[in-house]
Order: C-alpha cells, then sequence, then structure tokens
C-alpha cells in the first residue's frame, strides 16, 4: 500500500461518515438501527483519528531525516 491508497481511504471512510450523518438525522430511523450507525460512525472517527495521527509521524519523520 502506497501512501496514496492512505489517502484515498481517508476520503472513501470520510465519505461513509457524512453518510451515516445523514441517515441518523432520519426522523423515521429506528432506535436499534440509529445505534448500530452510531457505532459504525465511532469506529470510522477511530480509524480516522488514527490514520490522521499516522500520517502526522510519516511527515515529521520526513521533516527530521
Amino acid at each position: 500500500m502506497t501512501k496514496d491508497d492512505k489517502f484515498l481511504d481517508f476520503e472513501a471512510e470520510e465519505k461513509r461518515l457524512d453518510e451515516i450523518l445523514v441517515e441518523l438525522d432520519n426522523p423515521e430511523l429506528k432506535l436499534d438501527q440509529a445505534v448500530v450507525l452510531y457505532n459504525e460512525g465511532n469506529r470510522i472517527v477511530k480509524r480516522l483519528r488514527e490514520g490522521l495521527e499516522s500520517l502526522k509521524n510519516d511527515v515529521k519523520h520526513e521533516i527530521t531525516d
């Protein structure tokens, strides 16, 4: 996997998170479905944070090398 692949994954994760937020905004959404979406959203946010931290570390290493 190249660094460009990580960027594409980030974009896909961000897009899915946006879709989840739209779904959660639906007043007809059942509670059990909302919980599933909420948990999926939390997992995505965690992956995005970890990905950003990894990219930040990559940049720091590139600068110091």
